[in-house]
């Protein structure tokens, strides 16, 4: 469980948001993640995901029980109503396919809706980041920095 006073110094410094290969990636121990996510929390950023994104990375047995851990760290984003709303501006704006970039809209338009500055942790190069270019043309939203990996 992290403290307050750690979820306050972190809230200010802005947003990582991590999609399902981010979270799978630290899920599984990758030394890499594991610095990408340290590194962001020393520099005050807050970690989240969308509440999909469990749900793409799950897991059994013993991998499930460091799933969990790693979640319990984070802030997992519900999916709300405006979310849900973002998500389709941001397909009406790219061109994309609702039926085939269902959950990286979702997760873009967590992303848009988290604390500036953001960015977001994908594997994606060619849905995530139209979807972030798309962020910019929405009204008030951050932008939106994708961290391919």
């Amino acid at each position: 469980m992290v403290s307050k006073r750690l979820k306050t110094r972190v809230q200010a410094g802005g947003t990582l948001v991590l999609d399902a290969r981010g979270l799978s990636l630290h899920a599984d121990g990758d030394a890499e993640m594991r610095a990408r996510i340290e590194f962001a929390e020393l520099n005050g950023l807050r970690i989240a995901c969308s509440a999909l994104t469990p749900l793409e990375v799950r897991r059994t047995g013993r991998a499930a029980d460091r799933l969990a851990y790693v979640l319990s760290r984070f802030e997992v984003e519900q999916v709300t109503d405006e979310v849900v709303a973002t998500a389709c501006a941001l397909l009406d704006i790219s061109g994309l396919d609702g039926h085939e970039c269902l959950v990286d809209a979702v997760v873009v338009a967590t992303a848009a809706l988290a604390k500036p500055p953001v960015r977001l942790i994908t594997s994606d190069r060619s849905h995530v980041p139209a979807l972030c270019k798309a962020v910019t043309q929405l009204p008030g939203s951050p932008v939106v920095k994708p961290i391919v990996v």
